[in-house]
């Protein structure tokens, strides 16, 4: 048998911050709901605009990837014709070796100008301002 005295019974401050509490949480679950619409909305305008893009780069980058294909069978026929030529004036692997040293010499010699043009100091690129429209927005927690 329970008597009243082994209850919990409410306290008076329970009965004033309840509703307060309730209120508080409402507001909290409002708010998080906004910055969870303003957020997908930022997701979906992004991915919408990098799939417009995509679209309109798509014959352009399909280019581009022809032309360096092309490129390199090029580089490699003008190889194969210096390997040729030099054939005539010295024996056929010694012509592959000399032509193969060359290449690579060029490419090191590439490779170091790239690299002596890199920035020195700071690599901190400056962001340029924004003029995203998501800017534009009215604050999510405002009511």
């Amino acid at each position: 048998m329970t008597t009243t005295t082994d209850r919990p019974r409410p306290r008076i401050l329970d009965r004033l911050t309840d509703p307060l509490a309730g209120r508080a949480r409402d507001r909290i679950e409002r708010a998080e709901d906004k910055v969870r619409a303003a957020v997908q909305h930022e997701l979906d305008a992004v991915g919408a605009s990098l799939r417009t893009r995509a679209v309109r780069i798509r014959p352009s980058a399909i280019a581009f990837a022809g032309a360096a294909l092309l490129t390199m069978i090029g580089i490699t026929l003008f190889a194969l014709a210096a390997v040729v030529a030099l054939a005539e004036a010295v024996p056929l692997a010694l012509a592959a070796l000399l032509v193969g040293a060359g290449l690579v010499l060029l490419a090191a010699g590439a490779a170091a100008w790239g690299r002596a043009m890199l920035p020195t100091g700071n690599p901190v690129i400056p962001v340029p301002s924004s003029t995203h429209p998501a800017e534009e927005l009215v604050h999510p927690w405002v009511d």
